[in-house]
């Protein structure tokens, strides 16, 4: 071989040796940005579990919430019917209460009430 072929062999294995070593630093390249991605993806993940825990947590809380807002409609439902029973209770006292102030006693200290005078038609 001549020198000038050896020239040119030595050449082309350093453009081999420089083409491996730049293919070589892509890869580095390469991995550490995968990496950052994966990191990022295992990231995203512990948020997403994160969010589904809290969402989790956040119906059973909606749950109780209902059941409370429930068990306040039956008590409301409740109070309601006493409120009207107690409302004609007071009624019923109040029409005894002017039946008892519209009377008088007589001479012989009984009481006597007094019919409520109806008006008069024209």
């Amino acid at each position: 071989m001549t020198p000038s072929e050896l020239y040119i062999l030595y050449g082309f294995l350093a453009f081999i040796s420089l083409l491996l070593v730049a293919m070589f630093g892509a890869l580095v390249r390469l991995s550490i940005s995968v990496g950052r991605v994966e990191g990022q993806i295992t990231g995203l993940n512990n948020r997403i579990t994160g969010l589904n825990d809290r969402i989790t947590g956040l119906e059973g809380r909606i749950e109780r919430i209902e059941n409370r807002i429930e068990r306040i409609e039956e008590q409301m439902t409740n109070f309601r019917e006493q409120a009207a029973e107690i409302r004609g209770m007071l009624i019923g006292l109040n029409s005894r209460i002017d039946s008892l102030m519209r009377h008088h006693h007589d001479d012989d200290g009984r009481v006597v009430i007094v019919p409520e005078e109806v008006a008069a038609a024209d």
